[in-house]
C-alpha cells in the first residue's frame, strides 16, 4: 500500500509543483502579506497587521507589486494568524531569496505550502482506512480524491498558510478519530496525548483550526470520560496544556493588540468591511455554498475556466449527496448489527467506528459555521476555508464508493477528478498568460524556471496516478465489514 499513498501525495504534489512555478510571483494578492509575515520573522519579530512589509529585504517583485497597492496593502495584514507556517518557511525562503530567484523568498513559502499539503493527503489515507474499520483501499481512494481535488491543488500552490493548517486539522481528526476507537486497539492515554499534540499544531496554524481544535479537544474529552478510557482530569490537561504552553501567548498577544484573540474585528475595520446579513442567512443562503462547493470541486482558480461547465459540478453534489447519506446508512448498520453480534460475545470483523464517524461529522460542521460567521463579518467567502472537513467528506465517499460499488467505482471517481484537475491546470496555466499582473519583461509576469521544470510537476502528477490505480486495481478489499 506504500506505493498506493506516494502515488496519492505525488499527484498532489506535482499538480501543486506545476502551478507553483508557472503562476507569476505576488499574482494573488494574499502572497505580499504571507512573504512579509516570513520576512518579520526572520527579522525576529511577530508583526502585527500594522506592520508595514519589509520591501528593501523582499526583492524587486516585491517592491514592485507594493509601489502600486494602497497603504493598508503594503502591510502585514496577515499578522492576526499564529506564526508556525512561517517559523517554518524561514529557511526555504531564505534559501530562494538567496537564489535571487523571482519573488525572492516567495517560491519558498510555496513550496512549504506544498510540502504541508502533501503530508495531508497521507494522513487523509490513514483516516479514512481507520474509519473503514481498516479497509486501506478505501483509505487510498479518499487520499487520491482529496489529492486530485482541483481547488486544493491551486491554493496548496500559493504562498498562503492553508497547506500547514490542512495538515494540522487532518492530524486533529486522525488523533480524534483514534480516541474514539478507530484504527486502535485499546483507546486510552496515549490517544488523548496524541490529540493534545495535534490540537496545539492546529491552534499554532490558524485561529480557524484553534477553533477546530477546541471542538475536537472537548470531544476527546468527553469520549474519554464516558468511556471511563483515562482519568478525566489528567485528559484535560493533557489536551489543553500543549495548546496554552505553545500558542497562549499568541493569542493573548492579539487579544492586547487588538480587543480579541483572532483579530477578526480589527481586522475588518483595517479595510472597511461591515457586517452584511446574519448568520443565519449565510448559513441557509445556497448561492454561498453551490459556490463554494463548485469552486473546490471543479475550479482551479476562483473564476470560470474553459472546462468548468455546470454539468461537472452536478455531478460533484450527487457524489457528494450519495456519498454523505450512504455513509451514514452504512454506519448505522454496522453499528446495529455489531451490537446484535457482541450480545451473542461475538465479534464483527471491519466493523465501522460508529463514535468516531460521529464526532468526526461534528467537527466537519465546525468550518461550515465558521465561513458563514465570517462571511456575516463582511469576510471574502474563501471556499479555502472549508477545506478541514475534506478528509472526512472523500473518506465518506470513498467508503461508500468502495463498499457498494468494488474498488473499481474508487478508481472511476479517481480518475475522473483528475481529469477535471488536469484539464483546469492547463487552463489555468493559459489564463495567467493572458492576463497579466505586471508589465512585460517584469518578475510579476515570470514564470520559474524552465519548461523541462515546470512540466517534471505534471509528469510527477501522472506517475502518482499510474501508483495509486495500479495499487488499488492489485488489492483486493483488505477489511470488509463480514456482518
Amino acid at each position: 500500500m506504500l506505493f498506493g499513498v506516494l502515488g496519492a501525495v505525488l499527484m498532489l504534489a506535482g499538480g501543486s509543483w506545476y502551478q507553483a512555478t508557472v503562476t507569476p510571483p505576488y499574482r494573488f494578492i494574499d502572497e505580499q502579506a504571507h512573504a512579509g509575515y516570513v520576512l518579520a520573522v526572520q527579522d525576529g519579530q511577530i508583526p502585527s497587521i500594522d506592520t508595514p512589509i519589509d520591501q528593501a529585504s523582499g526583492g524587486s517583485a516585491l517592491r514592485e507589486r507594493l509601489a502600486t497597492e494602497p497603504a493598508r496593502r503594503q502591510d502585514v495584514w496577515v499578522a492576526n494568524n499564529p506564526p508556525l507556517t512561517y517559523l517554518i518557511a524561514t529557511g526555504p525562503a531564505a534559501l530562494t531569496r538567496a537564489l535571487g530567484v523571482p519573488g525572492g523568498p516567495l517560491l519558498g513559502l510555496r513550496l512549504v505550502n506544498v510540502a504541508a499539503a502533501s503530508a495531508a493527503v497521507a494522513l487523509t489515507y490513514l483516516l479514512a482506512r481507520d474509519l473503514a474499520g481498516g479497509d486501506r483501499i478505501v483509505g487510498l481512494v479518499a487520499a487520491g480524491l482529496v489529492a486530485a481535488m482541483p481547488h486544493l491543488g491551486f491554493v496548496a500552490s500559493l504562498g498562503f498558510n492553508d497547506g500547514v493548517s490542512l495538515l494540522a486539522t487532518t492530524s486533529v481528526l486522525l488523533a480524534l478519530a483514534r480516541v474514539c476507537g478507530a484504527g486502535v486497539t485499546s483507546p486510552g492515554g496515549r490517544q488523548v496525548q496524541f490529540l493534545g499534540i495535534c490540537c496545539a499544531l492546529a491552534a499554532a496554524s490558524r485561529p480557524m483550526a484553534l477553533v477546530v481544535a477546541a471542538v475536537a479537544g472537548a470531544l476527546g474529552l468527553a469520549v474519554t470520560w464516558w468511556r471511563h478510557q483515562a482519568p478525566a482530569l489528567w485528559s484535560f490537561g493533557w489536551l489543553a496544556a500543549p495548546t496554552v504552553v505553545t500558542s497562549g501567548w499568541f493569542y493573548l498577544l492579539n487579544l492586547r493588540r487588538y480587543g480579541d484573540p483572532t483579530g477578526s474585528a480589527a481586522l475588518f475595520e483595517k479595510f472597511g468591511r461591515e457586517p452584511e446579513q446574519s448568520l443565519r442567512f449565510f448559513l441557509t443562503s445556497k448561492g454561498v455554498w453551490e459556490s463554494a462547493l463548485r469552486t473546490i470541486t471543479t475550479r482551479r482558480l476562483g473564476v470560470p475556466l474553459p472546462g468548468d461547465s455546470r454539468g461537472w459540478y452536478q455531478v460533484a453534489v450527487v457524489v457528494v449527496v450519495v456519498g454523505v447519506v450512504g455513509a451514514t446508512a452504512l454506519v448505522v448498520r454496522s453499528a446495529v448489527i455489531h451490537r446484535r453480534h457482541a450480545k451473542g460475545g461475538s465479534v464483527v470483523a471491519g466493523a465501522l467506528p460508529g463514535m468516531a464517524w460521529l464526532a468526526l461529522a461534528m467537527v466537519s460542521l465546525v468550518p461550515v459555521l465558521l465561513t458563514a460567521q465570517h462571511r456575516a463579518g463582511g469576510g471574502a467567502p474563501h471556499p479555502r476555508y472549508l477545506f478541514p472537513m475534506l478528509p472526512v467528506v472523500a473518506a465518506a465517499v470513498a467508503l461508500v464508493a468502495v463498499r457498494l460499488a468494488t474498488r473499481w467505482s474508487g478508481i472511476a471517481l479517481v480518475v475522473a477528478v483528475s481529469a477535471v484537475a488536469w484539464q483546469q491546470t492547463r487552463a489555468s496555466a493559459r489564463w495567467l498568460a493572458d492576463n497579466p499582473a505586471g508589465p512585460p519583461g517584469s518578475e510579476l509576469v515570470a514564470a520559474y524556471g524552465t519548461e523541462v521544470l515546470r512540466g517534471a510537476g505534471l509528469a510527477a502528477a501522472a506517475l502518482g496516478l499510474v501508483l495509486l490505480i495500479a495499487t488499488i486495481a492489485g488489492n483486493p478489499n483488505t477489511t470488509v465489514d463480514r456482518s
